[in-house]
């Protein structure tokens, strides 16, 4: 199989976009490393775990985290029972709008 190429001015926009968006991310999670007097200086003087061993120490992070996953099990859960039901529907039965849903469900 023989692919084209993509234009030049393409594969600039597309690394130029990418980079915008990935950039900021990679110096936020480099300065989570940084210790607290010198938070805003560049380049890093050092690097600490300690913001971690402190967040991962409270109590209330904990409560949420396991809120956030009984929430997610529960939600994952339910859509796979819906959309297998949804699915098996539309396999299985010829009605008006078929295609339309088939279509959201892909979505």
């Amino acid at each position: 199989m023989h692919s084209k190429k993509a234009p030049l001015p393409l594969t600039i926009a597309a690394i130029g976009t990418l980079l915008f968006l990935h950039v900021p991310m990679l110096i936020i999670f480099l300065y989570t490393f940084t210790p607290d007097e010198t938070t805003y200086t560049f380049p890093l003087p050092g690097f600490t775990t300690k913001w971690f061993g402190v967040a991962l120490g409270r109590a209330d992070l904990w409560r949420s985290l396991i809120l956030s996953l009984q929430v997610a099990t529960v939600a994952t859960i339910a859509a796979l029972i819906l959309g297998t039901l949804a699915a098996a529907a539309v396999y299985r039965s010829n009605f008006f709008g078929r295609e339309s849903i088939s279509f959201l469900l892909v979505l």
